[in-house]
């Protein structure tokens, strides 16, 4: 069930390469695109019908070009528009939010400002859901997984469903 998901999460990719030759960061991206398939905010966070799904990332970019392909994509019937806020406070308008390794001295002072805020948290830096992040991605047997603290996300308002769930690991 897990490795089945797993190809529908990446499916995105079918076609552009095989998943054994892509790289980490193209699997996270596919992983962040399919995030937003699995997560439901409020519908207060949409001014409008028209406003676009933000997709935020927080620090040094470490997909380079690769998050340019969801411009084209939509989630939720609405467009995908990604962002590179400057701070956190510009971070509280985005939807997903990806916290760059860049920012870990100040990752407290983030998750705080984004406390109960309904923003996707979800980054690679060791013990993020541990320090009050959402999704922590980690290599287990050297697979690429990830880790939810539903906990969090249900105090900002977001819902995950059970099928994301179901393929993260265990919080710890």
């Amino acid at each position: 069930m897990a490795f089945s998901l797993f190809l529908i999460l990446l499916g995105w990719c079918g076609g552009l390469a095989r998943a054994e030759s892509l790289s980490e960061y193209h699997i996270k991206a596919a992983y962040l695109y399919n995030f937003t398939k699995f997560v439901t905010w409020p519908s207060t966070e949409f001014a409008d019908a028209q406003a676009p799904f933000r997709l935020c990332v927080l620090g040094q970019n470490p997909f380079g070009q690769l998050l340019d392909f969801l411009t084209k994509k939509r989630v939720h019937n609405k467009d995908i528009t990604v962002l590179y806020p400057a701070s956190s406070q510009q971070a509280v308008g985005c939807h997903l939010l990806f916290i760059s390794q860049s920012e870990e001295s100040r990752l407290s002072q983030i998750l705080e400002s984004l406390q109960d805020k309904p923003v996707l948290t979800v980054s690679d830096m060791s013990d993020f859901v541990q320090q009050g992040g959402m999704i922590h991605f980690v290599f287990v047997k050297n697979t690429l997984r990830f880790v939810i603290n539903q906990k969090i996300a249900i105090q900002a308002g977001l819902t995950i469903s059970a099928t994301l769930l179901q393929v993260s690991q265990a919080l710890r």
